[in-house]
């Protein structure tokens, strides 16, 4: 029994391939759901979710399905993030520069020690040389820091410092936060440490702002409430109450009056839309002046090109005051 069961351990064991950090896994033969998920420990359920397909649909030998996380119990984070992540590799990849050079459009690099790279843009406007806020992008998994501060830069320069640091983990030709808001924690920090050491007194260390994009949201979400001096204003896009768990909201209660304003912005369309709901009460329950927006006619998306000047009244409202 065990010399015919091995065969089939080790086609499951194989199947794996070092795409295995982003949760995938192609079907090999003889697989089925459940031993599939079985192999992860998920439910099937999630795993239908995350690959938006039915139980009793067929799979087929070298298809490849993602796995969702043991904490994303419905599998629908996974499947969010599955789907930004197809269409962040639809973005052009820039092309590479060393530590510090600008680009011609005056972005940087900055090298975050141990956590690779953050690019950044220096503030414009009257006043840029004097002590300017920052405003952190944390990217969605599979996201791609460098494009997507491009794509941030109109919108946030002329408020500050823009950061975009780099998630830890390697997601097809992007990155990803591997669900760790403790590693997200420490390279957000990190990276404003080294921009302060960097530019002095131009770069203001308390009452930034932070924004998080799906699996940023996430990591975002984690990190405001674990740093509320250095960011007391948070622009969650695509937020989910799960993101938090029990230990989040514990902390959300602790710092209570030192996370000023949080602005919420979600597709009508998106899967996650009624959590971000429950993410609005959750933070008016902790006296937290919070803002929502949910454009019917967006999906898990952030639409830097048609919807710029909403992200931009977000950023200009949790900037004031």
């Amino acid at each position: 029994m065990r010399l015919f069961a091995w065969p089939l351990l080790l086609g499951l064991l194989l199947s794996v391939t070092s795409a295995s950090a982003e949760r995938t896994h192609v079907v090999g033969d003889g697989h089925t759901l459940g031993k599939i998920a079985k192999r992860y420990h998920v439910s099937i359920e999630a795993i239908c979710n995350a690959n938006d397909i039915k139980r009793n649909e067929s799979i087929k030998a070298g298809q490849k399905l993602v796995i969702p996380d043991a904490g994303d119990e419905d599998g629908s984070r996974a499947r969010a993030s599955h789907q930004h992540e197809q269409q962040a590799k639809s973005l052009p990849e820039a092309a590479p520069k060393s530590s510090g050079a600008p680009a011609n459009d005056g972005m940087q690099v900055l090298a975050v020690p141990g956590y690779g790279n953050a690019y950044y843009y220096e503030p414009t406007g009257p006043g840029r040389l004097a002590l300017r806020p920052v405003i952190m992008y944390l990217h969605g998994r599979g996201g791609h820091p460098e494009a997507d501060c491009k794509r941030w830069a109109p919108v946030a320069r002329q408020l500050g410092w823009l950061v975009c640091p780099s998630g830890p983990g390697a997601m097809g030709t992007g990155r990803g936060w591997n669900n760790n808001w403790a590693t997200a924690h420490r390279i957000a920090m990190g990276a404003l440490s080294t921009l302060r050491t960097k530019f002095g007194r131009r770069v203001q260390v308390y009452g930034n702002t932070l924004i998080g994009f799906s699996e940023g949201a996430y990591a975002a979400m984690n990190v405001g409430v674990r740093e509320p001096r250095a960011f007391n204003r948070w622009l969650i896009l695509a937020a989910n109450s799960t993101y938090w768990g029990a230990p989040g909201q514990e902390h959300l209660t602790d710092v209570r009056g030192r996370v000023r304003k949080v602005y919420l912005i979600t597709g009508e369309q998106d899967e996650v839309v009624e959590g971000t709901r429950t993410v609005r009460e959750i933070l008016r329950k902790a006296e937290v002046s919070t803002r929502i927006t949910t454009p019917s006619d967006m999906g898990h998306e952030v639409d830097l090109n048609d919807k710029r000047e909403l992200y931009r009244a977000a950023l200009v409202w949790l900037n004031q005051g």
